[in-house]
This record gives C-alpha cells, sequence and structure tokens, in this order.
C-alpha cells in the first residue's frame, strides 16, 4: 500500500453499502407510518437482542452512557455509596458512577487483559460499597467468577459494562448477562454498531428490568404516571430498525475481527523479541476484538513512524481515569501502576471486519519496517 493509499483505522461505510437496500427499506416503512417511539420495532429489537446473548430481557435506551447510569439508578445507588471500578477504561465507566452521586473506587488493572484486577477487588471494599463495575475491554470479558465470588459474599451488586465486548463470553457465558446487570453500547464503531447513538441494558431480574423501563421514560409505569424520578432516554425506531439489520451479522463480524487478529498474532509474533508484546486472551474466554492493542516501547515514535507508512493507530487511553482534571479531589491520580503503563505503552491496530487482505498486509509490513529500525 502506497502512502497516497492510507488505509482508514475503520470504515462504517463498508459495513453499511451491503445493507444500504434493506436499510432504506425498513426506514421508509418507518417513516411511512410516523411510529418513531417504542411499538413493534423496538420491541421486537429488544426480543432479539434478549435471545441472542440469553439474557432474559434486554432493554433499549438512548446511549451507552445512559445504559450505565439507568442501571445504577434502578439499583438506587447514589450520594455516599462507593462503586468499584477499573481506572483505565473510557470514561463513561467512571462519569456514570459520578452522575448518580456515588463515588468512583479504583482497582488497577490485570496487565495481560487490561481488565479490572479481581484479586485486588476485597481490599478496596468498604462499608459504602454497592457495587462493583467491571468493564469487559476492547473485546475480553473481565474474570467474573472472582468477581461474582467476591459481590455474593460481601452482598453487593455487579453491573457489567459490556459496551466494547458484545458477543464476548467467559466459560461459555455471555458478556452482560453474568452480572446483576449489563450495559452497552450501540455507537457506530462497537461491533455492532448503530447510526448514531443508542444503547441497551440487560438483566434476568424481572422487579430491576421494569424499574430501568420506568427510569428510561419520566419514571412511568403508565401514561402521566410518575412513580419514580426518570428522565428520557428512548433510543427511537429509525436508530433501532438499523441495527435490526445487522444483529443476524454479528457473528459474521465477530468472526472476521478473530480472523484478523489471529493473523496479526501468528505474523507478528517474532517481533515480541523486540518488546513488542501482542494481546493476551484468558484461558476459557472468547475474543470478539474491539480492538486490537499492543504494547511498543517508544510508542509515540512507533506511531508516528507507522503513520508515515499511511498506517492509522490508535492509543486507548492516552491517560488513567484517575489523572483526568473532573476527578482531582476524589481520587488520587497515582499509583494505579499498570494503567499508568498501559496508558504511556499500549497502540491499536486497524482490525475492523472489512479490512482487505491487502490491507492487513500492509499494517503487518509496515510494523516489521518500523521494528526493523528500532
Amino acid at each position: 500500500m502506497s502512502q497516497k493509499m492510507k488505509l482508514p483505522f475503520f470504515d462504517v461505510s463498508r459495513q453499511y453499502l451491503p445493507l444500504k437496500t434493506e436499510v432504506l427499506e425498513r426506514f421508509s416503512q418507518i417513516l411511512e407510518r410516523q411510529a418513531f417511539i417504542g411499538g413493534d420495532v423496538v420491541n421486537q429489537f429488544e426480543a432479539d437482542v434478549a435471545k441472542w446473548t440469553g439474557a432474559k430481557h434486554a432493554i433499549t435506551v438512548a446511549n451507552g452512557t445512559d445504559s450505565l447510569t439507568l442501571a445504577l439508578r434502578a439499583l438506587d445507588i447514589g450520594h455516599g455509596d462507593e462503586v468499584i471500578t477499573t481506572p483505565y477504561s473510557f470514561f463513561a465507566s467512571t462519569g456514570s458512577i459520578l452522575l448518580t452521586g456515588a463515588k468512583p473506587v479504583f482497582v488497577d488493572i490485570d496487565p495481560r487483559t487490561y481488565n479490572i484486577n479481581a484479586a485486588l477487588i476485597e481490599k478496596a471494599i468498604t462499608p459504602k460499597t454497592k457495587a462493583i463495575l467491571p468493564v469487559h475491554l476492547y473485546g475480553q470479558c473481565a474474570d467474573m467468577d472472582a468477581i461474582l465470588a467476591i459481590a455474593k459474599k460481601h452482598k453487593l451488586f455487579v453491573v457489567e459494562d459490556f459496551a466494547q465486548s458484545i458477543g464476548a463470553t467467559d466459560k461459555g457465558r455471555q458478556a452482560g448477562t453474568m452480572g446483576t446487570v449489563g450495559c452497552t453500547s450501540f455507537y457506530p464503531t462497537k461491533n455492532l454498531g448503530g447510526a448514531g447513538e443508542g444503547g441497551l441494558i440487560t438483566t434476568n431480574d424481572d422487579k430491576l428490568a421494569e424499574k430501568v423501563k420506568m427510569i428510561r421514560s419520566h419514571g412511568m409505569p403508565k401514561r402521566y404516571i410518575h412513580d419514580v424520578l426518570g428522565t428520557n432516554s428512548r433510543m427511537n425506531a429509525l436508530q433501532v430498525s438499523y441495527l435490526a439489520v445487522k444483529l443476524p451479522l454479528l457473528k459474521g463480524y465477530m468472526t472476521s475481527r478473530q480472523k484478523n487478529a489471529a493473523t496479526y498474532i501468528e505474523q507478528l509474533r517474532p517481533l515480541t523479541d523486540k518488546g513488542l508484546v501482542l494481546p493476551y486472551t484468558a484461558e476459557g474466554m472468547t475474543h470478539v476484538w474491539n480492538q486490537f492493542v499492543v504494547r511498543v516501547p517508544k510508542r509515540d515514535e512507533v506511531q508516528k513512524a507507522l503513520a508515515e507508512e499511511g498506517i492509522p493507530t490508535e492509543i486507548y487511553y492516552p491517560m488513567t481515569i484517575p489523572e483526568q482534571k473532573v476527578l482531582r479531589g476524589i481520587c488520587s491520580d497515582k499509583g494505579w501502576t499498570e494503567s499508568e503503563s498501559a496508558a504511556r505503552t499500549s497502540l491499536a491496530l486497524p482490525i475492523f471486519p472489512e479490512m482487505t487482505l491487502d490491507e492487513h498486509q500492509s499494517v503487518i509490513a509496515a510494523i516489521q519496517k518500523v521494528f526493523a529500525r528500532i
């Protein structure tokens, strides 16, 4: 690939174009009916996602952040409470805790999986702890057996953030179905990406599901009756219909990502002698590769050199969450050794399902070229 043929890091149009006719047909039907909020389209999609994941209930909401915030609110988590979570994630996992008025308590990550280190959780529990919020980062579940055992022992809720890991499994159990509640996002670059914002909550608890449904619609069990303080967080039928076209194709998207990851691992393994650290998949897990994140020496130098070769990369995430300005005064911004190391050394390579073989090989060749001179 020449420098003029720059590879995209992610190309959502390639996934959309084969689906364009069906998507527009569904949009047209909704526009003709003018049925945008709730109704059969939304109900059917929720039922289909519940069946796909194995959850008893799947409830659409406006976006991924709302899925977390509404789940915490439905669990009556708020001022004076603490929620244990990871310092290495997209900010929404912590932001949702703060939005309820609760305090995030951080536990460092396992350096191999980037997920919260379950062995450190119990030390962080206090009388104020109400829940554990693990993030299934990059496409792989956190150590849920250990987390669930701790939660059971201390009578805590478990709120799974599986925004990057829909379809991932832990010993055959689907992400989002193991804890008290699961929360995911349909942001366009997710493995199941929408045409804008969207989110979903999964749970096997009937009462919790009903409460989430009330909260997402101004606290109404029925029209004009308000039993709890709610908000407006409904995903509209146009967004849902777009996702409904993609849902049957999700396993295929996952398989393509897994093949791309396997090729990277096989062909880049010789570079581990030069300091490249490849991703690790824990025993009993299936990884769905929302991101393919490596560790590299001289990360910024390598990123710049790859850009000069026409290869885009991304840094997830350049700072830990406790280092963010908004967390000042709430927690220490130091001491999360493994998270800080990941923030300084990790680099994500393109892995989207529609990458061509030539594009994939161009990334590998560029990395080999760069590592030959560092």
